[in-house]
C-alpha cells in the first residue's frame, strides 16, 4: 500500500481480515485504486475503522466503491450536509424521474441515496467527527428528504389513477380549493432524533372532508362528476406510501414504518382530517398521547396545514394545568417496561432498562407536560435542548442536567454501535466477552471493564435522577385483593366474579377489561388502569357476600341485585363520557360517585340510559347539591323559564323533565326521599310542566290569561305519580267563554308541546279521555257543560273518578268555582247530590267494578304476582279509599291521606288501621321500585324466578320468597280491612 498508515491500521480494525479482503479488491480496480494510492491519513483511517466495526456497512461499500470519495473525503468526514442541500439532490433526480413517469426510477433512486447517505453519515460518526446530536439530525434530514420523495411519487400514483382531492372553502360562496395533505412526524423522527435502524413514527393529516375530481371543479354545490371521497383519497394515499416504505427491494429498504401512534392505534383511520384529530383529542386523548405530541412535526406535504395541527394540539400537550398524577402514569408506564417488554434484562437493554434513554426521556417529557404551558420556552421536541431549557428555568438543577446529558449522549453513542454493526434495531448489550469487547472498543474504551464502569456510573446517574421525579409513583396498593392481569388469569377472575353474584363470569370479565383498558384493550395509559382497579373492590363490596369492605360513607344499604349489568352500564358510561382518564381521576377525587352510579344502573334502567346519554348530569347534580333539594312548584317553574328562548321548546320540555326525573330517581336511589315525598316531588314536577307549556302557548299566540282551568285527575289528581305515570287531564273553560274552538286548538297545542317525541323521548304521556263523553267529546268545554253532563249523563265511575280531581293549571278563577261544584256533586253523605247516576246501592255497583277489574285485568296463572290490579292490591285499596270520600262527602284526592280520614272516621276499626296503612304504603313501595325500574305502568311482580329475585333485592328482602310473602301479607290485609 502506497499510504504508510495502511499496515498499523489493519492489525487495530476490529475485523482485519474483512479489511484486507476488501481493500484488495478494490486494489485490482483502477477507479478504487487511485483514491487508496491517493488517500490522506485522516480518510484512511475512518474507511478502515467502518470497515471493521459494521459488516451491513462494509458489505455496501463493497459493493457501491464509487462512494468511496463522496464519503471519506476530509470535506465530507469535517461538516454535515445541510438539509437544503439533501432536497436539493433528492429534487434534481425525482423531477427527472416525475416527468418522465418513471416512478419506479424514481423510487430506486431515493433508495440509493438513503444508502449512500447513511454511510456517510456513520462514516463521520465512527470518526468521531461529530457529536452525537449532529449525528442524529443529519439521519432525520435524510430521514425528511426520503419521506418527502415517497410521498411525491405515490401522490403522483395515486392522483394519475383517481384525480386530485377538493374541498368547499370555508369563506362560502360555492368554491372549492385543493385539499391540503401533511406527513406528520413523530417519536425519534418528529424530534429529529433518529437512529441508523430506527423505526420512523408518522401520522397523515388532510385538512377537510370534500371530493375528489379529475379536473378542478367548477364553483356551485354541483361542480361536475366527483369520485372518490376525501379519506378515501388519502387513505389509498396513506396506504400506497406505507407500502413503498416498508417494501423490501434489491437496493434495501427505506425505513420500517410504525403506525400505531396514530388515534385507536391499529384499528383507527389511516388518515384523518384536521377536525377529526380535534375531535379525538378533545374526548379520547391520554396522557401516553400527551407526551408523544410534544415531539410532533410536519416532515413532508403542506406545511401550513401541519403548523395548524400543531396549534391544534399544543393546549393537549402543553396544557397549563395538569394535575401531578400523569408522573403516575408515566412511572407506571416505565416500570411496566421494566418488568414485561425487557423481561428481565434491564440491566442490558440501553432504551427502556434502569437508567437508560427511556427514563432521561420520561424525566424530560414529564416536566415539559407539567410546565411547558406556563412557560413556552420548554417546548422542545428534542431531548438535549430541552434538558438544557429545564436547567435554565430551574426545574432541574443544573449539576443533574449535566449528568442527564452526557448519559444521554453516551447511551445514543452506544445504541447507534449496536444497530450499525448488522443494521438491526437493537437495544441490548451484547453478553459475550467477545461481544462486549468490540462495544467497548466502539466507545473509545481500552478494555470491556472500563466501558462497564461508564455504563453502570451513566445508569447510576440518571436512575438518581428519575428516582427524585418518579422512583416512588406509580405503586400505589391500587386494587389490592384482586387477581393479576385479567389476559393471563381469566380463570382467577372468573372465579372472583362468580363468588360477588356475577351471572356469566366470562362475558363480565370481557367487560372487566374493557372498564381497565376501554374499547379494544388500548386507549389507556397504566395510571389509568390502575385507577380503574381501585373501583372493582368498591363495586365488589356492594355485591352479596362480598370480603371486600365497604368503604366509609358508603350510602345505600342492601346489596347490587345484577352485577353484570351494573359493570356492563359502568363500562358503556365511561364510554360515553370520552375519556376515560379525567372520568376516573374525577371518581378517585369522589369516591361516593362511582357508588352512586354503581347504584343508579342497577336500580333503574331507563334513568341508566339517561345517564349514559348524558355522561356529566349525574356529576352536575352531585356538586351543584341538588340531590338534597326539595323544590317547589314556583321554583321548578323558575328553571324551566331559563329556557324560554330555546327554539324547540319541546326537546327544551323533555331535557329538563329528564334531568328532574335523574335527580328525583336518585333521590329516592339514596332514600333521601321516600314512595309518599317521591310522588308528591314527581308530581310538582309535572304541576311545574303543565303550568310552563301552558305560559308558552300563551306567549305564542299573544294570549293574556288563559282561556282554560287544567285539572289533574288519577294520580296527577291525587298528587301521588310515580315514574312513568300517564298525566290524566281535563280542561275546563268559564262559562261566559266566547271562542271554544279557538281553546280546542290551543288545549291541543299545548298536550303536543308536552307529548310531541323528540330526540330524547317525550315529556310525557297525556290522556284527556276522562272527559265528559271521552274521545267523542270537546277537549274543552264550558264548566256549565261539564256540571250537566256529571247531573245527567255520566256514569258511576265517572263521578268516583271525578272525586280525585285537582287543579294543575290556568285559569285559578275557574277552578275555584268548578271544584266547590264538583265537591257537591262527589259528596254522597246525605243520599242523592243531583247525578243520575246515584243510586241507593251504589257501594255495591263499585265492589262490582272493582271485582270486574280484578277478574280482567289478572292474567291468568299470575294471581299472586297481582300487587295492584289483584284482590287485595293497590286497586283494592283505592276503590275503599274512593267509596268512603264518596260516601262522607270528603273530597280528599290524595288516596294515603283519604285511608288516613277513613280510618279516623272508621273505616276500619280503631285497632286494624295502622296495619292497613303499612299494607297500603308496602304495595306502594314494591310498585314505586318497579316503575323506578322501568319507567313505566307496573301491577305484576315478575314471572321469571332471576328477574323476581333481582326485583326483591331491589325491595330490600333476602330472596324471591320473602318478596312474595309480604306482598300476600299486605293484600290480605287490605282484603280484610273492608268496613
Amino acid at each position: 500500500m502506497p499510504s504508510p498508515v495502511w499496515p498499523g491500521l489493519y492489525e487495530t480494525s476490529l475485523a482485519p481480515e474483512r479489511v484486507r479482503r476488501i481493500l484488495a479488491a478494490w486494489n485490482r480496480l483502477p477507479s478504487t485504486a487511485a483514491w487508496l494510492r491517493t488517500a490522506r491519513p485522516g480518510s484512511v483511517r475512518a474507511l478502515v475503522t467502518m470497515l471493521g466495526a459494521s459488516e451491513d456497512l462494509a458489505e455496501q461499500l463493497r459493493r457501491n466503491p464509487s462512494w468511496l470519495a463522496a464519503c471519506f473525503s476530509l470535506e465530507s468526514l469535517a461538516r454535515p450536509r445541510p438539509i437544503h442541500g439533501l432536497r436539493r439532490e433528492a429534487d434534481r433526480f425525482l423531477n427527472a424521474a416525475l416527468r418522465q413517469a418513471d416512478h419506479a426510477g424514481a423510487l430506486r433512486e431515493l433508495r440509493i441515496f438513503r444508502q449512500r447517505e447513511h454511510l456517510r453519515i456513520a462514516a463521520r460518526d465512527l470518526a468521531r467527527r461529530a457529536p452525537v446530536e449532529e449525528i442524529t439530525r443529519e439521519l432525520s434530514d435524510v430521514a425528511d428528504t426520503v419521506l418527502a420523495g415517497v410521498l411525491r411519487v405515490v401522490r403522483a400514483q395515486v392522483a394519475s389513477r383517481f384525480g386530485e382531492p377538493w374541498e368547499k372553502d370555508a369563506g362560502g360562496g360555492g368554491d372549492w380549493r385543493p385539499t391540503p395533505f401533511c406527513l406528520l412526524g413523530l417519536g425519534k423522527l418528529g424530534g429529529r432524533e433518529l437512529n441508523y435502524s430506527s423505526d420512523v413514527d408518522v401520522m397523515f393529516l388532510y385538512g377537510d372532508e370534500g371530493q375528489v375530481f379529475r379536473h378542478p371543479p367548477r364553483p356551485g354545490p354541483f361542480p361536475g362528476p366527483a369520485g372518490l371521497t376525501n379519506h378515501q383519497f388519502f387513505k389509498r394515499l396513506a396506504e400506497a406510501f406505507v407500502a413503498e416504505v416498508a417494501r423490501p427491494a434489491p437496493e434495501g429498504q427505506l425505513y420500517r414504518i410504525d403506525l400505531r401512534l396514530r388515534p385507536e392505534g391499529d384499528a383507527g383511520p389511516l388518515a384523518r382530517s384536521l377536525e377529526g384529530y380535534e375531535n379525538y383529542y378533545a374526548q379520547w386523548g391520554q396522557t401516553w398521547e400527551r407526551l408523544m405530541l410534544i415531539k410532533a412535526r410536519p416532515v413532508a406535504g403542506d406545511r401550513p396545514l401541519g403548523a395548524d395541527f400543531l396549534e391544534l394540539v399544543q393546549p393537549f400537550c402543553h396544557p397549563r394545568s395538569l394535575s401531578d398524577h400523569l408522573l403516575d402514569e408515566i412511572a407506571a408506564t416505565k416500570r411496566r417496561m421494566e418488568t414485561e417488554v425487557v423481561e428481565g434484562d434491564a440491566e442490558h437493554d440501553v432504551k427502556r432498562g434502569r437508567g437508560g434513554i427511556r427514563e432521561i426521556e420520561f424525566i424530560v417529557q414529564g416536566l415539559q407536560l407539567l410546565n411547558a404551558g406556563k412557560q413556552p420556552f420548554l417546548q422542545q421536541a428534542a431531548t438535549l435542548p430541552a434538558l438544557e431549557k429545564l436547567a435554565e428555568y430551574g426545574l432541574l438543577d443544573p449539576g443533574e442536567c449535566t449528568r442527564l446529558a452526557a448519559a444521554y449522549r453516551f447511551w445514543r453513542d452506544v445504541e447507534h454501535r449496536l444497530q450499525m454493526e448488522h443494521n438491526r434495531q437493537t437495544h441490548t448489550l451484547p453478553t459475550t466477552e467477545t461481544g462486549r469487547k468490540r462495544i467497548a472498543i466502539l466507545m473509545g474504551c481500552r478494555t470491556a471493564s472500563e466501558f462497564e464502569k461508564r455504563r453502570l456510573d451513566h445508569a447510576r446517574a440518571v436512575r438518581t435522577v428519575y428516582d427524585k421525579f418518579l422512583g416512588d409513583r406509580g405503586r400505589s396498593p391500587m386494587g389490592a385483593g384482586l387477581p393479576g392481569d385479567p389476559d393471563r388469569h381469566p380463570e382467577a377472575w372468573m372465579a372472583l366474579l362468580a363468588a360477588h353474584g356475577f351471572q356469566d363470569p366470562p362475558q363480565s370479565l370481557r367487560w372487566v377489561q374493557t372498564f381497565l383498558r376501554g374499547p379494544g384493550w388500548s386507549h389507556v395509559s397504566a395510571r389509568t388502569e390502575e385507577l380503574a382497579r381501585t373501583f372493582l373492590p368498591h363495586l365488589f363490596s356492594l355485591c352479596p357476600k362480598s370480603p371486600f369492605p365497604r368503604p366509609a360513607g358508603s350510602r345505600v344499604r342492601g346489596v347490587l341485585s345484577d352485577p353484570d349489568r351494573v359493570l356492563n352500564c359502568l363500562d358503556r358510561f365511561a364510554t360515553a363520557y370520552g375519556s376515560r382518564a379525567p372520568l376516573y381521576e374525577a371518581w378517585t377525587g369522589q369516591p361516593l360517585l362511582f357508588e352512586l352510579l354503581a347504584w343508579l344502573f342497577d336500580r333503574s334502567d331507563f334513568l341508566a340510559d339517561v345517564a349514559i346519554r348524558t355522561p356529566d348530569l349525574v356529576e352536575e347534580l352531585v356538586l351543584r347539591g341538588q340531590l338534597r333539594r326539595i323544590k317547589t312548584v314556583s321554583e321548578t317553574l323558575a328553571d324551566l323559564r331559563h329556557g324560554s328562548t330555546d327554539a324547540d321548546q319541546a326537546l327544551w320540555l323533555r331535557r329538563y323533565q329528564q334531568a328532574e326525573q335523574l335527580r328525583l330517581g336518585l333521590r329516592s336511589i339514596l332514600e333521601y326521599s321516600d314512595t309518599r315525598q317521591s310522588g308528591e316531588e314527581l308530581t310538582v314536577l309535572a304541576d311545574a310542566c303543565l303550568q310552563y307549556a301552558l305560559e308558552v302557548v300563551q306567549q305564542r299566540h299573544r294570549l293574556g290569561p288563559s282561556p282554560f282551568a287544567v285539572f289533574g285527575l288519577g294520580k296527577l289528581g291525587g298528587g301521588e305519580l310515580s315514574f312513568g305515570s300517564d298525566l290524566d287531564l281535563l280542561f275546563v273553560a268559564p262559562d261566559h267563554a266566547r271562542n271554544l274552538p279557538a281553546s280546542q286548538r290551543l288545549a291541543v297545542e299545548f298536550l303536543q308541546l308536552l307529548s310531541t317525541p323528540t330526540d330524547l323521548g317525550r315529556a310525557f304521556s297525556v290522556d284527556s279521555r276522562l272527559r265528559p263523553d271521552g274521545e267523542k267529546g270537546l277537549l274543552v268545554n264550558t264548566a256549565g257543560a261539564h256540571l250537566e253532563y256529571y247531573r245527567r249523563r255520566a256514569h258511576l265511575w265517572e263521578l268516583q273518578a271525578l272525586s280525585r280531581v285537582r287543579f294543575a293549571a290556568g285559569d285559578a278563577s275557574t277552578a275555584t268555582s268548578f271544584t266547590a261544584a264538583v265537591q257537591r256533586l262527589t259528596d254522597f253523605s246525605a243520599g242523592d247530590p243531583g247525578v243520575e247516576c246515584w243510586t241507593p246501592e251504589w257501594p255495591a255497583e263499585i265492589d262490582r267494578m272493582l271485582d270486574r277489574i280484578v277478574r280482567e285485568r289478572t292474567p291468568d296463572g299470575r294471581e299472586a304476582g297481582a300487587f295492584k290490579t289483584g284482590a287485595g292490591g293497590l286497586m283494592t285499596a283505592e276503590f275503599r279509599a274512593q267509596t268512603w270520600c264518596l260516601a262522607n262527602g270528603c273530597h280528599e284526592p290524595n288516596t294515603r291521606r283519604a285511608l288516613v280520614r277513613g280510618i279516623a272516621g272508621g273505616l276500619v276499626a280503631a285497632d286494624r288501621g295502622e296495619s292497613l296503612l303499612a299494607a297500603y304504603d308496602e304495595l306502594r313501595r314494591i310498585e314505586g321500585v318497579l316503575r323506578r325500574w322501568s319507567g313505566a305502568a307496573e301491577e305484576l311482580l315478575p314471572e321469571d324466578p332471576s328477574a323476581l329475585r333481582r326485583v326483591a333485592i331491589r325491595c330490600d328482602f333476602a330472596d324471591a320468597a320473602a318478596l312474595a310473602d309480604a306482598v300476600a301479607k299486605a293484600r290480605e290485609e287490605i282484603v280484610d280491612r273492608r268496613s
